[in-house]
């Protein structure tokens, strides 16, 4: 199953009870803000346990720690994914294909937090939907996003 959170506001199961899973997750990025509605998470778990227990992987990772999110507005958000890499969690800004040596040239702005983004690293919630599903159906991004690791994270 999948665990949709919108910091401040909501977590649940993604469900497909009123709309299918590609739209809900369009409509519920749709909805971001920047205000209220600043950021989507989306995370795996196992069907057999419970996102309330906040439980782990098989590496003591909580599986909540581990995902796929934006942050921004519908109009302007960056994509960024956490994961386990050889035991450890990384964190990474998704990106459309460009040269990761290029210079980080815009800003994102979620919250009070103001972050370096190359423009190919900035989406509208049309544009990640799509990221968002392929993550929901195979746990990975899509081919061809580019990863930029973040050290500090």
């Amino acid at each position: 199953m999948f665990i949709t959170k919108i910091p401040g506001d909501s977590t649940t199961t993604l469900s497909n009870s009123f709309r299918p899973y590609d739209e809900q997750i369009r409509r519920e990025l749709g909805l971001l803000d920047d205000d209220e509605l600043f950021a989507y998470i989306l995370y795996y778990l196992p069907d057999e346990l419970d996102w309330q227990d906040e439980p782990e992987d098989e590496n003591g990772v909580p599986y909540q720690d581990q995902y796929l999110q934006a942050g921004g507005t519908a109009q302007r958000m960056g994509v960024e994914l956490r994961k386990v890499e050889d035991g450890q969690l990384r964190f990474y800004v998704l990106g459309r294909a460009h040269d990761l040596d290029e210079p980080l040239t815009e800003t994102l702005d979620v919250q009070d937090a103001h972050e370096p983004r190359h423009p190919a690293e900035l989406f509208t919630a049309d544009q990640a939907a799509p990221v968002f599903f392929h993550y929901f159906q195979h746990r990975t991004i899509p081919d061809g996003l580019t990863l930029r690791l973040i050290a500090d994270m």
